[in-house]
């Protein structure tokens, strides 16, 4: 199964274009990775909107997000990390200088804060490095795995394939010390197919699938990863039979009138399911389109009528991912 083969890695990294819903589809992977009693971190990057609040509900659960940059339990055994990479910089100085009176005032220097904003791809591999951290971590008696798994929310396709590059231009630049040699671990973690699962997320809209079919050849041409599955999000799922799809087209075309329900007009009704109709249409020849460029398994999440989604929702998308 779909799940079975996303679970079996300790990092799941989402990308797609912006506004597929990756974030939610990343919560719902880890919402099911969870209700399988796997201890999972959710981690985004400087996101202006948590996905914290998607688990707001019944139940033990935090509504409201943690501190940025620490992981905060949003359910039992699920927890989120909201990483802004300034801080995260500044924490690998502490690391580094070890002494706070030190490390304080380089952080106050303005010509480590002209660097850290001049440095090509300096945030990116320094989060990236964050990840790598995290993976590593272990319990202190135990010394098993701190995190069973984390998801990566990502960034969206226009940066995404930037950002998993850095390690690897990073590593050819830097041939020797600290950086050259985590940016290769970064590097082959990334690589590492099973330590790490790339999914690609869209939904059936044009340049929604360009991108993920993009990403997919310039991934595996660039940074030898492949995807590990495609989610095709917000799919609409078929309504009507063929028969009734017909009959819909022969009401319109010959004009029909009248009422359904009170203040309900037939012709209203009747462009609602050609919109369905025609919505349905769609995702079948972009689900197809991705099937034939894309070399992974494919599922798709239907489209939620809401106008914000609840912990229900993730719920229902988690017990799809499962099924699938």
């Amino acid at each position: 199964m779909l799940l079975d083969a996303l679970l079996s890695r300790r990092l799941v990294v989402l990308t797609g274009k912006g506004g597929v819903g990756k974030s939610v589809v990343g919560a719902a992977i880890a919402l099911a990775a969870c209700e399988r009693r796997r201890r999972v971190l959710l981690v985004e990057i400087k996101a202006p909107v948590a996905a914290a609040a998607l688990f707001a509900g019944p139940g033990p659960a935090r509504r409201e997000p943690g501190p940025a940059g620490r992981e905060a339990e949003v359910r039992p055994g699920l927890y989120t990390l909201n990483l802004d990479p300034a801080a995260v910089m500044d924490e690998y100085v502490r690391r580094v200088v070890k002494l706070e009176i030190l490390a304080r005032r380089v952080l106050e220097s303005p010509v480590y804060h002209r660097f850290f904003a001049a440095a090509p791809g300096l945030k990116e591999l320094m989060t990236l490095g964050k990840i790598m951290v995290l993976e590593e971590a272990r319990a202190r008696f135990s010394h098993r795995p701190l995190w069973d798994l984390i998801v990566l929310d990502a960034p969206a396709t226009g940066h995404g394939l930037q950002f998993l590059k850095v390690p690897l231009a990073a590593s050819a630049a830097v041939p020797v010390g600290p950086i050259g040699h985590n940016a290769r671990r970064v590097l082959a973690l990334l690589r590492d197919p099973a330590k790490t699962a790339l999914v690609l997320v869209a939904v059936p809209e044009e340049m929604a699938v360009v991108e993920a079919v993009q990403f997919h050849r310039l991934a595996a041409e660039d940074m030898d990863m492949r995807p590990a599955a495609v989610v095709l999000n917000a799919c609409h799922e078929r309504r009507f039979s063929d028969d009734e799809e017909a009959e819909v087209l022969r009401l319109t075309a010959e004009g029909a009138d009248g009422t359904l329900e009170p203040d309900v007009p037939l012709s209203a009704a009747l462009r609602a399911a050609r919109r369905q109709i025609r919505r349905r249409k769609l995702t079948r020849f972009y689900e197809a389109r991705l099937r034939r460029n894309v070399d992974a398994p494919l599922v798709s999440l239907p489209f939620l009528f809401r106008e914000a989604l609840s912990l229900d929702d993730v719920r229902l998308l988690a017990g799809l991912l499962e099924a699938a």
